[in-house]
This record gives structure tokens, sequence and C-alpha cells, in this order.
């Protein structure tokens, strides 16, 4: 049985899992109301969620497995959207290390398995026990079309490596710096990549600084095209105006773990919820 947040409406309506009924709501003074109307007692069940912002889809989240395990349920969670993972270590005194904040407040709940779509940091492992989950499969058709892999920085380099070692194709790899926040800069590009049709992989694309930085280093390389995916469409800000002005890349692939909500030709979002489904069956033994 499957039960759900708002933050992930839109998935949830696509899986072909029995949904448990459930009340998720606001009093008029804005406070959440959860309330789960199933007999789940020894059940084994499925939370699916974000806790991306507003935070109230963080609340939403704790009440319903609150509600769940009060029940007796055998509560498994997956997050589509895990938010605050980039906030996992100090770099100035005086900061909160928020991405420890939330996984503390899951581990309060007795979870069976806890599922994340592509986990920013691997530095969470730290605070929580997960799985991660990289969606290549979701992208198959876009990847058999290209001719080179292309991580854009350390972070990414471990599924570019996945992506190039699924699909036998040539790595290439960049390392970057941030001067300031939510800006990036390209120091190196190892691997070659001329006249050939590039692909950049990453977990996100945020403000776009990232991407529209290494695009433009793969063309001054000499790359004949560049294209991205990455698994979570944010598109913060001017994220998709800066995108489409960038010059630089011929199209942009994101899922739809997070709702989309932008506008723009260059940018196609590709429906998860089919590998959703799949890996919740897989992990209870049903599929």
């Amino acid at each position: 049985m499957l039960f759900y947040t708002h933050s992930v409406e839109h998935i949830a309506e696509r899986i072909r899992i029995e949904k448990g009924a459930f009340t998720l709501t606001k009093f008029s003074d804005g406070e959440i109301y959860c309330r789960v109307e199933e007999n789940v007692k020894g059940m084994n069940v499925w939370v699916l969620s974000s806790t991306i912002a507003p935070g109230d889809n963080l609340l939403e989240l704790a009440f319903l497995l609150d509600s769940l395990q009060r029940l007796g349920a055998k509560v498994n969670l997956m997050i589509l959207y895990f938010a605050y993972a980039r906030q996992d270590r100090i770099v100035k005194k005086g900061e909160a290390l928020s991405s420890k904040v939330i996984s503390d407040l899951l581990r309060m709940f007795r979870l069976e398995n806890i599922l994340v779509l592509h986990m920013h940091s691997p530095r969470l492992s730290r605070f929580l026990d997960f799985e991660n989950l990289w969606p290549i499969e979701v992208f198959s058709q876009v990847i058999r079309r290209m001719e080179v892999v292309v991580a854009p920085d350390k972070g990414a380099l471990n599924f570019a490596k996945k992506v190039s070692e699924s699909y036998n194709l040539p790595l290439a790899h960049m390392e970057k710096f941030r001067p300031e926040v939510e800006k990036a800069e390209i120091t190196r590009l190892t691997g070659d990549v001329r006249e050939k049709r590039a692909v950049i992989v990453d977990d996100m694309i945020s403000t776009g600084s990232t991407v529209i930085k290494a695009s433009q280093r793969l063309v001054q390389s000499g790359a004949a095209e560049v294209n991205v995916i990455a698994t979570h469409g944010i598109f913060s800000g001017e994220a998709v105006m800066n995108l489409e002005r960038s010059g630089s890349i011929k199209s942009i692939y994101v899922t739809n773990s997070v709702k989309p909500t932008y506008k723009s030709s260059m940018i196609t979002s590709l429906d998860i919820s089919k590998f959703v489904e799949d890996r919740m069956l897989e992990k209870i033994g049903m599929r």
C-alpha cells in the first residue's frame, strides 16, 4: 500500500500500487493535520515523499511516518528529492549542519528501508542509512545517441563512470571551484571530446551555473554538440533563461522527480514513475 505527501502527488498518481486512505490537510491557521484511515498493522507500506522547500513538505512527511508507525505498519520510505543534502559540512563557524538535522529527524522513526533517488552527497551516509538510486535507465535513449560522457565536477564523477561503463562510452571529467555561493568555474578538462556528441551528467540542475560553464568549456574544446542529463530539475531563479541564453547547450533532459514548473523547448522532462514503482516492488520482493 502506498502513502504520499503533496510534494510527490504528481508521481504517486502514476504508480500502480494500491493507494492507502489518509487525510493530509491544513487547519485555517496553517497547521498540518494528518490521519491514516487504514488498518495497516503488520503491513508493508511505502511512503513516497520529497523534502524540497517549503518546510511544510518535511513536516507532512514526519507526520505521515508518525501516523503509520503508531498504527503498527512496517514502513518503507522513498525520497524522490533529498533537499538540504548540499549542506553536508561546516564551511564557516556557526553554520547549521542541515543535512544531519534532516537525517536525525528520519532516524526517529523505525523504517524498514530508506531509498533516495540520486542523493547529492555521499557524505550523507555518515548520518543516515539509505540506498542511493541512480535512474540511468530512464535516460537510456538519450545516452545511446552520445559519444562521450562528461562529469562536470568531482561530485558527479562516480555517476558519470557508471553511465560510461553501462553504455561503453569514453569518459571525460572536469574540475570545478566556486568563487562564491551559486557560482562555478571550470579549471580543467581531462579527456578527448573533439568532434564528439557530449553528454554532461549530474544529479541536479539548480542555478545552472555548473552546466553552463561546463558546456562552454566543451564547445571551446571542440565538442560537436553538448547535451545535459540530470535527475533533478530544480531550475531556481533565472536558471532556465540563463541556460537558454548560454549558446552552448543543445538539449537538457531531467526527470519529473521535482514537479515541472518551467517552460522551455530546450528542456525535456522524463517520467520517473515506472522506475520508482519497480524499485519499490523489488525491495520488498514483489517483483
